[in-house]
């Protein structure tokens, strides 16, 4: 059993312009703080015939808009990189003047299209690949079998998972996650400036191990409305057990890593973690 990550910051892309083709390499620059896949981006582009290569800059929030201003490119292009992005909530910032604008929109095609703007005209711009985004978050988990999943595909794309245990019976093979990453994946001051997700995944498989499906624990998560109020000690070696509040409700969550299985026990309801501190309660 195991886990092996492979996070992503540049991607080459092939495609064309009017026809003629292009190759495209881009690389991540600085993330926005606003969300998690909106950031800015640096990179060149060259026609396949020439290899001339024209730089670039500008930013990614599910699309690309990518500028290349000529003769002051160096200057301007610093100034788009360090800026405070709002392409999560707004519309990504023009600048002007630029002598070049790529706008490129995602679609669900193995190819996505848009346009390229030089001196008032526009040029059809088609590249060829099924995401624009930067950094994919690919986690391999590679199981006894040789199989694999990418948990990016079973999960999100997030990331941030561990393996912390496994189990094989007669019915069933389970694989017990821990996940830890970064809140802002919302819009900043709902989630930007919130402590990092934190739980726990169990992934269930058959005794093939073809998959079947997956739960999901929080721990600490402002998306999820979660807020961890402490451990309990237990008299069991690899049995964790930990008190949470989740929407107005105080839950035990207890993780049994000797055969990779989690219970999830409401306690309490109605329930207000912020009301007084918490000092445990006398649960089985």
């Amino acid at each position: 059993m195991h886990l092996k990550r492979d996070w992503k910051t540049s991607k080459i892309f092939k495609g064309s312009i009017a026809g003629k083709p292009i190759t495209l390499n881009l690389k991540y620059a600085t993330h926005s703080g606003w969300n998690d896949k909106v950031y800015s981006v640096q990179g060149y582009y060259y026609y396949d015939t020439f290899k001339q290569k024209i730089p670039l800059a500008g930013f990614y929030n599910g699309d690309l808009l990518l500028y290349n201003f000529g003769a002051i490119h160096s200057q301007l292009s610093k100034q788009l990189v360090a800026e405070e992005l709002f392409c999560y909530t707004l519309p990504c910032p023009l600048y002007e003047p630029f002598k070049e604008l790529f706008k490129i929109s995602q679609s669900n095609k193995n190819y996505q299209n848009g346009t390229l703007q030089v001196n008032g005209k526009k040029y059809a711009v088609s590249i060829k690949d099924s995401s624009l985004d930067l950094t994919p978050r690919d986690e391999w988990l590679l199981l006894p079998n040789g199989k694999k999943y990418n948990l990016r595909n079973l999960i999100d794309e997030f990331g941030g998972n561990v393996v912390i245990a496994s189990y094989e019976d007669s019915r069933e093979n389970r694989v017990l996650l821990q996940f830890e990453r970064d809140s802002n994946f919302d819009k900043q001051g709902f989630c930007g400036a919130s402590p990092p997700d934190k739980g726990f995944r169990l992934l269930t498989f058959d005794k093939n191990w073809k998959f079947k499906a997956v739960s999901s624990y929080v721990l600490s998560g402002c998306r999820e409305d979660a807020v961890f109020m402490g451990e309990k000690k237990t008299k069991h070696i690899g049995i964790k057990a930990y008190y949470v509040a989740q929407h107005e409700v105080l839950n035990l969550l207890v993780v049994n890593l000797r055969n990779s299985s989690i219970i999830f026990k409401k306690l309490v309801s109605p329930y207000d973690p912020y009301a007084e501190p918490f000092k445990g309660l006398n649960v089985n």
